[in-house]
């Protein structure tokens, strides 16, 4: 499937996300108070409560310029995870 990416959603990468997407990062970083209300907003173009979920890069990407100060859902997601993990190290 070109263009679409494939992630198995388990309960640890579920979790993982919430820790890395707390509040305050969502509150300074995007349109959302929180991660659930960012995942509410995008669920049209995934779901996030499937076991497998896809969605097309470009829509995901779009999404995070127009709601977010990033340019890609990876670059959010490094971002997110650098801040977290390197602010305990």
């Amino acid at each position: 499937m070109n263009g679409y990416v494939y992630v198995e959603m388990d309960e640890r990468l579920r979790e993982l996300l919430n820790i890395i997407f707390d509040d305050d990062f969502m509150k300074e970083n995007t349109n959302f108070e929180n991660f659930e209300g960012f995942q509410y907003s995008s669920a049209v173009i995934c779901n996030w409560n499937a076991e497998h979920m896809v969605y097309a890069q470009l829509l995901m990407d779009n999404f995070v310029k127009e709601s977010t100060r990033f340019g890609t859902w990876d670059e959010m997601v490094i971002t997110a995870t650098d801040r977290k993990f390197k602010a305990e190290a």
